[in-house]
């Protein structure tokens, strides 16, 4: 029998910076070689506690190895090692070892084909229904946080504002132009809210337009132009099903992930595209 491979972990590692990838809100990441495995390749995501209100940002990385440990997916870049740098007992910054994804993130690819976009939605949400299979919600969906690599695969990105079915909820978390109403109204994340978020980050990457500015009020009376008008080349069912998605009123929205999937994959074979068919980022252009 095969021996299972053990993930990496910090303990015994010894590795060089070769650049920093990216810096956010409380974050930077870096590219790092591994010495001590023949210089592969992981992302090294540095926190540092340097005021209070970093406190949230702490919590955000916890939270973010809390969620990968439950998930095991293709689509889903994985978080491998955590590790809390302390001072005087106190915490002062966390550091995860995570999977180097090689790739552009879905806003950084020019002109996507449409064929493309589908292909990949149907990675991403085939990824969303296992993370809430296992009681994990993303919470802030976006084209920023869908990588797409060089070698053609998909890679959904970034957990820090997921929800852990069972922790408390207490503030908004969510992106604008991407949030659900109710994830303000409510700070509500969920499986219904992702769905959202899908359906308004499919519709800007559909249309080249927004399904919205700002943050949706719930029971509002919204006229949201359905994508096959913004687009003709646009499929009929694809359209509806985003519009689907995007409905104000939660109880109006698919009844699973796992349904977007399955309409999303049917619509593909409709036009003939296959799994073989999704090229890498750096074809796309």
């Amino acid at each position: 029998m095969a021996k299972a491979m053990t993930a990496p972990q910090f303990s015994g590692m010894k590795y060089r910076v070769v650049n920093t990838l990216g810096t956010g809100a409380g974050s930077t990441i870096l590219l790092i070689s591994d010495k001590t495995a023949g210089g592969k390749r992981y992302a090294l995501k540095v926190v540092r506690k340097q005021d209070p209100e970093d406190e949230i940002y702490v919590q955000q990385a916890l939270t973010e190895f809390e969620a990968a440990k439950k998930l095991n997916h293709p689509a889903i870049s994985k978080i491998y090692d955590c590790r809390r740098k302390k001072s005087w007992f106190k915490v002062t910054g966390v550091e995860l070892l995570m999977e180097y994804v090689d790739g552009k993130t879905l806003d950084e690819i020019e002109a996507p084909q449409m064929g493309q976009l589908l292909l990949m939605f149907c990675h991403v949400a085939a990824a969303i229904a296992h993370m809430h299979r296992r009681g994990v919600y993303h919470g802030d969906l976006k084209p920023g946080n869908i990588m797409l690599t060089s070698n053609g695969q998909v890679k959904l990105i970034d957990f820090g504002t997921a929800w852990v079915r069972g922790q408390d909820k207490s503030r908004v978390q969510g992106t604008p132009q991407y949030i659900a109403p109710e994830q303000a109204s409510e700070k509500t994340v969920d499986e219904r809210t992702d769905m959202y978020n899908l359906g308004a980050t499919m519709y800007r990457m559909f249309t080249g337009r927004f399904a919205q500015q700002g943050i949706p009020k719930p029971g509002s009376d919204r006229k949201l132009q359905p994508p096959s008008k913004v687009n003709p080349r646009i499929p009929a069912p694809l359209s509806e099903l985003i519009v689907a998605c995007l409905s104000l009123d939660p109880s109006k929205r698919p009844a699973g992930m796992f349904e977007i999937r399955d309409q999303l994959t049917g619509i593909a074979k409709q036009i003939g595209l296959a799994e073989v068919d999704l090229r890498g980022a750096d074809d796309e252009e």
